[in-house]
């Protein structure tokens, strides 16, 4: 769930025709030591990365947290490397350009939003000579996965029939319903004002 929402995040920056043509580097946050990283994000700036995500659930239905990360090289001190120069983009390009690309859209299985962000104030990044920027995106509300795969769905019995049974005001209730349902139904005390059963081909 995550690694294809974190897959699909990426796809579409890249996808993005702003992001293809100002952005240098977009992917996953490396998994680099804190020296790597950082001659890292120099060679690759200006940058996106996606940060590994987290969810929450709620009734069965997961919402999804993940950080855009944007990083820009500080060449002319913090102040370029906040607002650009009209040469180089600067961190508040960066975010402009992926609250564009992900900002209220649908990527991958859910919907997106931008819910925060703020400047990532590092004396390391100073000295490493980049500047970083994070945002924060929020998912609609997805269903958590069934464990019915393949091999469970062959194991289920032929949808053979359907049958409905249909009540108009005043309605019943859940106790005649819960009647009705029962195997044989139960009619003795009210009955659906329609019903509706067909039996699919090839049923016995």
């Amino acid at each position: 769930m995550l690694a294809a929402a974190e897959n699909a995040l990426i796809a579409r920056l890249q996808a993005h025709r702003d992001v293809q043509r100002l952005v240098r580097t977009v992917g996953t946050l490396p998994k680099l030591t804190n020296e790597q990283l950082l001659k890292r994000y120099h060679a690759d700036a200006p940058a996106l990365y996606i940060v590994p995500g987290r969810f929450t659930v709620t009734d069965n239905l997961a919402s999804m947290r993940f950080t855009v990360a944007g990083v820009v090289r500080n060449v002319a001190g913090q102040e370029q490397a906040r607002k650009g120069d009209g040469i180089d983009i600067g961190c508040d390009h960066l975010v402009i350009l992926a609250i564009r690309a992900l900002n209220d859209q649908r990527v991958g299985d859910c919907s997106w939003s931008v819910t925060g962000g703020e400047m990532v104030d590092e004396e390391i990044f100073d000295a490493a000579g980049v500047a970083a920027v994070e945002i924060t995106l929020e998912s609609t509300a997805v269903e958590l996965p069934f464990d019915y795969g393949e091999a469970q769905l062959a194991t289920l019995p032929d949808f053979t029939r359907v049958h409905a049974d249909i009540d108009l005001l005043p309605k019943a209730g859940s106790t005649e319903y819960a009647k009705w349902l029962a195997t044989p139904p139960d009619l003795s005390t009210s009955r659906p004002d329609a019903e509706l059963d067909v039996q699919l081909p090839g049923a016995s």
